[in-house]
């Protein structure tokens, strides 16, 4: 039988972006400056300021997730990534001032007259790749070509690289605060593309008489590149055999937080792709040998870290036909284009769904319903909640939905009047609007307005409605971002005590006492209807 050298199963591949953890804000050149000045540049300021403080402040389990560096190193290390941040980013750097500068000189200066006049003040280096207006409220605004940004030298794809890392039992730091600068025992660093074919050819494997440490010999840095360590990161073992679901009927398989496999009627469904390692943590749980060899559909709810992980992602690219997003506006600086992002991260098929639009299937079809709140109420576009009609049987996909009221979805109930089964968020704590809209503020929000608009899915209140609203036959609450191999981008511990578990624990019971379904998954579940 003939093997093929591919990525081991034991090694983790980390997409970054000049160092930090790969999201779509920073693949995105319109956004990624506005991260890099507002949020790492001051975090760098603040531990090169007062390592000792960031320090202690991790080991504390109520700041975990707080904007403060888990870096046990030498502060020189991170006064020199610092330094170097400011040095190779300058150009997106500049871009984000006269961002900013922009949306000042739209609040100053744009009172209800002409704006023609306003674009000579408007720096150069973006001035030609904006639109301002005004809405119908007389409110100024800015709508920004994101293609133009892309194809201009702000897009520099030579701060995209790729960690190879032996999986260990080791907590990872908190992925939004701590740049990857600290390289682990055993570990390599790949500077290439997203886009590039080289990632297909490391995960998908390739054939003998190829030389898979050759072909990545170009991407790693002379002095770093040692093929003795390079071949121990690699393997030739076969992929064990994919469990095949069953001939009839469709199979419904967890694989944590919110991603969820459905198989049926010869079609793969990959929600939110978010999978863990063999030997990364002692809970049961799916890994990448429990994909399908070719999947039809990958589904993204929202552009939120922890539901479009690129460590995944990239890994799975080679095996994904299709993926749907939500519909960008058209510029908004806080409502990037998904299909822009996952075109230039490689995917070849992209399909854009508005509110109600529908994709035919075999047997069935996806529509995209609105998904409501979870966004700190700003105007974001590329959110859908899914529901799946697949032989038969309809499964509905609230991701962290939260809406202000059930009725909102009676053009869903009237499309799909019986529901099979729902999965549900109730990460009914969330953050705050700052915690990661922040750095595209532009304009501060005072401790009350911050609080009030967080980030988070349905509490017990708003989920028993639901629950009674589209009675489902079976409910599942997901997507609580607990399982141990999420942590390092949730911040958020399994506990019993915590109140988004409580809440969950509280509909489970109240369900039972009506004599239905709910459940809490955590770690791995297989339903076949």
């Amino acid at each position: 039988m003939s093997t093929s050298t591919r990525l081991s199963d034991q090694v983790r591949l980390l997409p970054r972006v000049n160092g930090w953890f790969a999201h779509p804000y920073l693949v995105s050149p319109i956004t990624f400056g506005l991260f890099t000045l507002h949020s790492h540049l001051s975090m760098l300021d603040s531990f090169v300021e007062d390592p000792e403080q960031h320090r202690s402040s991790v080991q504390v389990p109520e700041l975990r997730g707080g904007p403060f560096i888990d870096y046990a190193g030498d502060v020189a290390d991170i006064r020199r990534f610092r330094d170097r941040t400011r040095q190779c980013c300058a150009p997106q750097l500049r871009a984000a001032e006269a961002i900013n500068a922009l949306f000042e000189l739209l609040q100053g200066q744009a009172r209800g007259g002409g704006l023609a006049g306003l674009y000579a003040q408007v720096d150069p280096a973006i001035r030609h790749m904006v639109e301002v207006f005004y809405d119908v409220s007389k409110q100024p605004g800015a709508r920004f070509l994101e293609r133009l940004f892309y194809d201009s030298p702000l897009y520099d794809t030579a701060l995209q690289s790729c960690m190879l890392e032996p999986v260990s039992l080791q907590p990872r730091p908190f992925a939004l605060s701590t740049p990857q600068i600290r390289r682990t025992p055993g570990s390599v660093e790949i500077t290439a593309p997203f886009v590039d074919p080289i990632w297909d050819h490391l995960c998908a494997g390739v054939g003998p008489g190829t030389d898979l440490v050759e072909m990545l010999r170009p991407y790693i840095a002379e002095e770093a590149f040692d093929p003795v360590a390079l071949r121990t990161l690699l393997t030739q073992a076969p992929r064990n055999a994919h469990d095949a679901p069953p001939a009839e009927g469709v199979r419904v398989r967890y694989f944590g937080h919110a991603c969820v496999l459905i198989e049926g009627c010869g079609v793969s469904i990959l929600v939110d792709p978010l999978l863990s390692y063999p030997g990364e943590c002692t809970l049961d749980h799916y890994t990448f040998d429990d994909l399908p060899e070719q999947i039809d559909y990958v589904l993204i709810t929202h552009p939120h870290q922890d539901h479009i992980v690129m460590e995944t992602l990239l890994r799975i690219r080679h095996r994904v036909r299709h993926v749907v997003v939500g519909r960008a506006g058209g510029g908004d600086l806080q409502d990037v284009s998904l299909k822009q992002f996952f075109e230039r991260i490689g995917f070849p098929s992209v399909l854009e769904l508005a509110d109600y639009d529908e994709i035919a299937l075999p047997g069935g079809r996806i529509v995209g319903a609105p998904f409501y709140g979870e966004h700190a109420d700003l105007d974001i576009r590329t959110k859908l909640v899914h529901a799946i009609e697949l032989g038969g049987k309809v499964f509905v996909l609230f991701a962290d939905s939260n809406p202000a009221c059930v009725e909102f979805y009676e053009p869903l109930r009237r499309m799909f009047p019986k529901v099979d089964c729902m999965f549900l968020g109730m990460e009914c704590v969330g953050a705050p609007a700052t915690w990661f809209y922040g750095p595209l503020l532009q304009k501060m929000l005072t401790r009350g307005e911050d609080q009030s608009r967080r980030l988070d899915g349905c509490d017990l209140a708003t989920a028993q409605k639901l629950r009674a609203f589209f009675q489902p036959e079976h409910l599942y609450v997901y997507a609580m971002g607990a399982e141990p191999w999420i942590t390092h981008i949730t911040s958020i511990v399994y506990s019993e005590d915590l109140p988004q578990f409580q809440a969950a624990r509280g509909l489970e019971a109240a369900a039972s006492d009506a004599g239905h379904h709910a459940e809490l998954l955590y770690g791995k579940k297989e339903i076949v209807f």
